[in-house]
């Protein structure tokens, strides 16, 4: 930051700040592990700077995934992608952080199997890694929903209320509209990005069925 300072190129870089995720120390029974569903594994943080382009001092609420840097990038750049990415451009959240923005944020996790190679679900053990099976994961700035790909029960946490997450709203009744919502755009998420196992998902639990 020195350096851009003396060349006066401060205001001419789009400077990011990110870190590796968490680790989890004992939460939901993890320690030293950074694949499971939950923020304390996670969650990174992000920092973006550019004096005169970027508000200082800002906090964005909404979550958005490693997978966005690039378009990110690219956009303040004026240079056009070469090729369809999963990521979406962040600009509009830089220049107003408290903007609309309607895009979870998704992960999916298939262990150390990836492409194509992820059409077909394993069974047995070889859907889990670091004890950890498969799932899809979106995040909206309130909700997170977990689709395991491996057990029939979802969850679901208020991000807002229940920072731990250890309230799982999956299985209460008067949340059965959010769910259905999330896990219909977890679908979604999973089509945009041409997963190709979105086909073979297995059943889920529907604790109160229509």
């Amino acid at each position: 930051m020195a350096t851009l300072r003396e060349t006066r190129q401060l205001e001419n870089t789009l400077v990011i700040f990110t870190s590796d995720q968490g680790l989890a120390f004992g939460q939901h029974g993890f320690r030293g592990i950074k694949v499971a569903a939950y923020d304390a594994n996670i969650r990174s943080p992000l920092i973006f700077s550019m004096p005169g382009r970027i508000p200082k001092a800002k906090v964005c609420t909404a979550p958005v995934a490693g997978v966005d840097l690039v378009p990110t990038m690219f956009q303040f750049a004026g240079i056009k992608l070469p090729w369809a990415m999963h990521g979406r451009d962040l600009s509009p959240l830089l220049k107003n952080p408290d903007a609309p923005w309607p895009h979870p944020a998704m992960m999916p996790f298939t262990g150390q199997t990836f492409g194509s190679d992820t059409n077909k679900i394993p069974t047995g053990a070889d859907v889990f890694h670091a004890d950890v099976p498969w799932y899809v994961m979106i995040r909206e700035r309130k909700y997170k929903y977990v689709r395991p790909l491996v057990t029939d029960l979802e969850e679901l946490y208020d991000m807002e209320k229940d920072r731990d997450e250890l309230d799982n709203l999956a299985v209460k009744k008067e949340h059965q509209e959010t769910l259905k919502r999330l896990r219909a755009a977890a679908i979604a998420e999973l089509r945009r990005h041409k997963a190709g196992f979105v086909d073979n998902l297995p059943p889920i639990r529907e604790t109160f069925p229509s």
